[in-house]
C-alpha cells in the first residue's frame, strides 16, 4: 500500500501543474468574460437563476474537459514506462507490476476528474456570484437564498463525484481493452482494434455474433449514460409556453437535495446490471494483459 501510494505521489508531482491549469483556465476565462456577457432569453427579477446558470455552464466545462484529458491520458499510460525507460527504477522498487499500472490508471481515470469536478463546483459558485454582482449589484446579493444555494451545491457535488466514479467504472473495459492494444501494438493498437471492431461490425451486421456485440457496446454506454442522468420524477416542471417561472424555479431549488438524494440508490441499483460485473471482469483480463506486456518488456 505504501509503494501505491508513492506512485499516486508520482502523479500528482508530474501532472499537478497540467492538472491545475485544466480546472483553473476555464474558470479564469469565464470569469474574464464576465464584465462582457450578459443573460438573455430569461426574464427573471432575481439573482439565484443567473448564479445557477453560470455555475453549472463552468461545472459543465471543467468536467467535460476532464473527461476528455482522463481518457487521453489513460492510451498514453501503457507504455509510458517504457518510452521513458523508468520501468527499470520502478521495477527495482518492492512493489508489483499491478501497483505501478493500477495506480495511474486510478489516479488519471478516477481521482483526477473526481477532483475536478470539485474544484469546478467551487470555480461555478465563485463566476455564478460574480455574473450575479454584475446584473444585479450588490444589494440583490444581500437577498440572495444562500442557504439553499449551498445545500443544493453540496448535493451537486456529491452526486457528480458519484457520477464519475460509476462512469469510470462503466466505461473501464472499453478504456483497458483500448489501452491493452496499445501496450501490445504500441501507437496503431487503439486505431486498429477501434477499426477492427467498427469493420467487423458493419460487414458482418446481420449475424447473431455482431448484433450480440453492437447490444453490448450499446448497453455498456447506456450504463455510463446512467451514472449521470436519473430517471423518475421530473426536477423541472415548465408550464405551457416552456418558459420557468420564479416559482417554478425556487421550487426545484428546494426540491433538488431531496431529488439528489432519492437519486443516488437509483444510479447505484443501476450498476447492479449484470453486464457491470461482466465489464469489470473483462477489464480485468485487460488489466492483465498490461500486466504480462509490461513483465515482458524488462
Amino acid at each position: 500500500m505504501t509503494l501505491f501510494n508513492t506512485l499516486l505521489l508520482r502523479e500528482w508531482l508530474q501532472y499537478k501543474r497540467a492538472w491545475l491549469g485544466l480546472v483553473l483556465a476555464p474558470i479564469l476565462v469565464l470569469l474574464a468574460l464576465v464584465p462582457f456577457s450578459q443573460v438573455d432569453g430569461i426574464d427573471v427579477p432575481s439573482p439565484e437563476p443567473v448564479a445557477l446558470i453560470a455555475g453549472l455552464l463552468t461545472v459543465a466545462l471543467v468536467l467535460t474537459l476532464a473527461m476528455a484529458v482522463s481518457g487521453y491520458q489513460l492510451l498514453g499510460l501503457a507504455r509510458r514506462d517504457q518510452q521513458d525507460r523508468s520501468i527499470e527504477f520502478w521495477s527495482s522498487l518492492p512493489g508489483s507490476h499491478a501497483a505501478s499500472l493500477g495506480a495511474p490508471i486510478v489516479a488519471h481515470g478516477v481521482l483526477m476528474p473526481a477532483v475536478a469536478v470539485l474544484l469546478g463546483v467551487a470555480g461555478g459558485v465563485v463566476v455564478g456570484s460574480a455574473m450575479a454582482f454584475k446584473e444585479f449589484g450588490l444589494s440583490a446579493l444581500q437577498q440572495t437564498q444562500w442557504a439553499a444555494l449551498f445545500q443544493a451545491t453540496l448535493w451537486l457535488s456529491l452526486r457528480l463525484v458519484v457520477g464519475v466514479v460509476l462512469a469510470s467504472l462503466w466505461i473501464a473495459p472499453i478504456a483497458l481493452a483500448l489501452m491493452a492494444a496499445s501496450a501490445w501494438l504500441r501507437r496503431w493498437g487503439a486505431p486498429l482494434l477501434v477499426i477492427g471492431v467498427g469493420a467487423f461490425l458493419k460487414i458482418y451486421k446481420d449475424e447473431p455474433v455482431a448484433q450480440t456485440l453492437k447490444q453490448l457496446l450499446k448497453t455498456q454506454m447506456e450504463g455510463v449514460a446512467s451514472a449521470w442522468v436519473q430517471s423518475g420524477t421530473r426536477l423541472v416542471e415548465s408550464n405551457g409556453d416552456g418558459r420557468l417561472d420564479m416559482q417554478d424555479f425556487f421550487d426545484m431549488l428546494f426540491r433538488f437535495p431531496d431529488f439528489a438524494r432519492e437519486g443516488l440508490p437509483q444510479v447505484l441499483h443501476a450498476a447492479l446490471h449484470p453486464q457491470f460485473f461482466g465489464g469489470l471482469a473483462l477489464a480485468g483480463v485487460c488489466f492483465w494483459l498490461l500486466v504480462l506486456q509490461r513483465k515482458r518488456s524488462l
